[in-house]
C-alpha cells in the first residue's frame, strides 16, 4: 500500500498530536513510525530509510481509505513536493504551521533533546546561524549530516507556496498551532472533513509530546551519540542487549524533566520579530490569514 496523505511540517507545530487524533478515525490509518523522511532527498541525512521498509510500515492499511504519514522536514526541503507528486499523486497534504519565533525557541529545545544541538543557549545558536549556513561552527548532529539553519527554516511562504503550486489548492490545507491549542477537537474535524471523510467521531484532545528539559547536556550527548569505543567496552561488560537497553532507557529518563519552557529573552524575541516580518506578511497573502499577532 502506498500513501496517500502526508503532514509535511512544520516541526514544533502539533504534527506529533494531529498524527495521534487521527489514528482515532476508523477510516485513517497512520504509519506508526514517524519522522521516516523517505522523501526529500536533497537533505543529507545520516541513515535514510529504503523504499522497501518505508512500504512496509504502511503494511496493515488494507481496509483504509486514508493511509498517512508525518515527516516534520518535508516542508522545508526543495525536492519533497515533487517527489511525493510523483510518488502519491492523488495525496493529500497537510501543513501545520505556528509563530515562527516561538517555534526557533520550542526546536531549539528539540534539537537539543534530539542530539542535533551542542549550542544550550538559544540566543548563542542564533547569532552563529549564518556561521553554519556556511558550514563553520555546525554541530555534530545525530540525525542530519548539516543541520537546516534555524532562521531558513522558518521561512514559511515559499516552502507553502511550493506545495500549493506542486498539488493545488484544493489538495493542500493549511492549519495554525494556535487554531489547534484554542480547539482541538474542531481542528482535527476540520482536517478530517479535508480528507473527505466523516468528522462524527469523539477527539480525545489530549496534550500529547510536552516540553522536554534537559538536566545534565554532556551526559545527554554522551548517551545519544556514544564514541565507538565506548559503545564496545559497554558491549563487553553488558553482553545482554534488554538489559543496556533498559539501563540506557533509565538514563535518559533520569535526565529529562518534563517542564514549561522559560520565557524567550524579550530583545531578541524583538530582533526576530524584525528579522521575520516580511515573510510573515508574504505568507498572510499566501494562505489568507491575519497573521499580525505574530509580529506583535
Amino acid at each position: 500500500m502506498k500513501p496517500n496523505f502526508f503532514i509535511v511540517g512544520a516541526p514544533k507545530c502539533g504534527t506529533t498530536a494531529m498524527n495521534e487524533y487521527l489514528k482515532s478515525h476508523p477510516d485513517i490509518f497512520m504509519a506508526e513510525k514517524k519522522e521516516m523522511h523517505f522523501f526529500g532527498k536533497d537533505f543529507e541525512m545520516r541513515s535514510r530509510i529504503t523504499e522497501q521498509d518505508y512500504l512496509h510500515e504502511f503494511k496493515n492499511a488494507t481496509e483504509k481509505r486514508i493511509i498517512g504519514e508525518a515527516s516534520v522536514w518535508y516542508l522545508f526541503s526543495k525536492t519533497a513536493a515533487e517527489e511525493i507528486k510523483k510518488f502519491s499523486p492523488g495525496a493529500k497534504i497537510l501543513i501545520m504551521l505556528r509563530n515562527p519565533g516561538e517555534l526557533l525557541y520550542s526546536l531549539h529545545s528539540q534539537h537539543l533533546y534530539d542530539g542535533n544541538e551542542n549550542i544550550a543557549d538559544f540566543a548563542t545558536a542564533i547569532k552563529y546561524d549564518k556561521d553554519r549556513a556556511k558550514g563553520l561552527k555546525d554541530p555534530v548532529s545525530v540525525d542530519f549530516i548539516k543541520l537546516p539553519a534555524y532562521i531558513d527554516s522558518v521561512l514559511f511562504a515559499d516552502q507553502v507556496k511550493r506545495y500549493l503550486d506542486v498539488f493545488g489548492k484544493e489538495n493542500v490545507y493549511v492549519i495554525l498551532y494556535e487554531d489547534l491549542a484554542s480547539d482541538t477537537t474542531a481542528v482535527v474535524k476540520n482536517v478530517i472533513k479535508f480528507l473527505g471523510l466523516s468528522a462524527d467521531i469523539n477527539i480525545d484532545a489530549r496534550v500529547i509530546n510536552p516540553n522536554k528539559q534537559i538536566r545534565n547536556f554532556k551526559l545527554h550527548r554522551l548517551l545519544k551519540k556514544p564514541p565507538e569505543m565506548l559503545r564496545r567496552i559497554v558491549r563487553v561488560l553488558l553482553p545482554s542487549k534488554k538489559l543496556r537497553e533498559r539501563i540506557m532507557n533509565r538514563a535518559f529518563k533520569n535526565n529529562i524533566v518534563i517542564e514549561k519552557r522559560q520565557p524567550m529573552d524579550e530583545n531578541l524575541r524583538n530582533e526576530l520579530k524584525i528579522l521575520l516580518s516580511d515573510d510573515i506578511d508574504r505568507l498572510s497573502v499566501i494562505i489568507n490569514r491575519d497573521l499580525s499577532k505574530w509580529k506583535l
